[in-house]
């Protein structure tokens, strides 16, 4: 079966089951667009608290914050985003695929 069609299925099994909705939908919707509907904020809230119980609350090294992603630029620059930070991709000309050095 195709990505393609194996998506397709995907996405409309998650609208039956009301875990997503097309955004806008009683408006004609806009394009690859979604809302979540009430199965989809359980399942985006539980994803995410047990991201945040494995990653602080299991470590006695780590606190974690919520902060904005605005903030002022010396501070991206003291985290090491502005001078160190990449992601050296490699070209697999077998496939025309790019993937991440470390993956």
């Amino acid at each position: 079966m195709a990505q393609e069609d194996v998506f397709k299925k995907l996405v409309s099994h998650c609208k039956e089951y009301g875990f997503v909705f097309p955004s806008s939908e009683i408006y004609d919707g806009l394009g690859a667009v979604y809302d979540y509907g009430q199965y989809g904020v359980e399942l985006k809230n539980n994803i995410k608290k047990y991201w945040w119980d494995s990653m602080t609350l299991l470590h006695e090294n780590v606190v974690g914050i919520d902060s904005a992603i605005f903030m002022h630029p010396t501070i991206w620059k003291a985290s090491g985003h502005v001078d160190a930070f990449n992601d050296p991709l490699i070209d697999n000309k077998d496939s025309k695929k790019r993937y991440r050095a470390d993956v």
